[in-house]
């Protein structure tokens, strides 16, 4: 394989979509084969080189890391540049004048065509290859480079957990056995936790609990539409590791995630919906973007029309009173998640590409 410099702004254990993505893809790579540079300081290894890639005092905001990334390009021997962010990466990569692999996922590619169309073409034009998240992100780009595949995001399945720490938990989560709604993802307007929140405010006479487990610039809002609306059964957790997320997918009833999508900020493909699936929980989303990729209506999932209060207060009702129905989704999605391909075999996919 060539050596291949990974330009990420984005990489575990930093949190988020792009971050998880690209960490499964190269968590199989022998680590002789890619360098990584980033700027984001919590990111170590042997293989990882931190500088600051962007400045904000001067034109263009890369300048400084153009030179430096020149210099390590040289000193590694690197041959290519894969980088999961169009704008600015992906112009460092396409003046640095080295083969280069740019990777999609919904909201990035959308907003770089809307804010610098010129310049975001001729990068997807040069792209060596361009990976992309979704069928739907596919059809973004299409028109601009025939070399696009697709490569579905995926997870390391994490069946080791401390059974004390469940039960501890549990007494804390469900101590009145309460049907818990889970959601997990960035608190921004696209994942829509403020319509779950107003739902569980019109069904109190249900016993429901609410747990949001994310960190993100909606904060503020949410916790504002928490008290006003009174409720003691909707918490926001924001200091969750990833390693303790399967105790709330383990205690949860229902996963709800009822995204909402517009022509810039679309749901690429949502990677906790394969992680509420393995766990064998009954989904409700959205009908639109690329979880419908994985989701199928009423078969494994409850798909609703995006900001319907209605559909949503439904979906939560008939799962809340038709336990079988709920067990028969989530065995489902489980079986669906199971036939995706591993994280280990996506990562080969990747390395035949480069």
């Amino acid at each position: 394989m060539k050596k291949t410099l990974l330009l990420t702004h984005e990489y575990y254990p930093f949190k988020g979509g792009i971050a998880n993505y690209t960490y499964y893809l190269f968590k199989f790579f022998n680590p002789q084969d890619y360098l990584i540079v980033t700027d984001q300081q919590e990111v170590k290894g042997k293989n990882i080189i931190n500088i600051k890639l962007i400045s904000q005092f001067i034109k263009p905001s890369y300048l400084f890391s153009f030179f430096k990334l020149k210099k390590i390009i040289k000193k590694y021997k690197i041959a290519q540049i894969f980088t999961p962010h169009i704008l600015p990466l992906g112009s460092l990569a396409y003046f640095l004048n080295i083969p280069y692999i740019i990777s999609l996922h919904g909201l990035d590619i959308n907003l770089a065509l809307k804010n610098r169309p010129f310049l975001t073409k001729k990068i997807l034009k040069k792209a060596k290859k361009i990976i992309v998240n979704s069928k739907q992100t596919a059809e973004i780009v299409k028109d601009f480079n025939n070399k696009v595949l697709l490569i579905y995001p995926s997870i390391d399945i994490n069946s080791s957990y401390d059974i004390a720490k469940l039960k501890n938990l549990k007494k804390e989560v469900k101590g009145n056995n309460e049907t818990i709604l889970l959601t997990v993802g960035r608190l921004n307007k696209r994942k829509s936790q403020d319509l779950v929140i107003r739902a569980v405010k019109e069904l109190k006479n249900l016993n429901l609990k609410y747990y949001i487990i994310g960190r993100g610039e909606e904060l503020k809002n949410l916790n504002n539409l928490i008290k006003k609306y009174n409720l003691n059964n909707v918490f926001i957790l924001t200091d969750i590791e990833d390693n303790d997320l399967i105790y709330y997918y383990k205690l949860a009833d229902i996963f709800v995630l009822p995204q909402r999508n517009n022509k810039e900020d679309i749901e690429g493909f949502g990677t906790v919906f394969l992680e509420a699936g393995i766990y064998g929980l009954p989904i409700i989303a959205g009908n639109k973007g690329g979880p419908t990729e994985i989701l199928k209506n009423n078969k494994d999932s409850i798909l609703i029309e995006q900001d319907n209060l209605k559909e949503l207060k439904n979906a939560i009702k008939f799962l809340f009173f038709n336990k079988n129905k709920a067990d028969e989704l989530g065995n489902n999605i489980k079986k669906r998640v199971l036939e995706f391909p591993s994280a280990e075999k996506q990562s080969n996919k990747l390395k035949k590409i480069l």
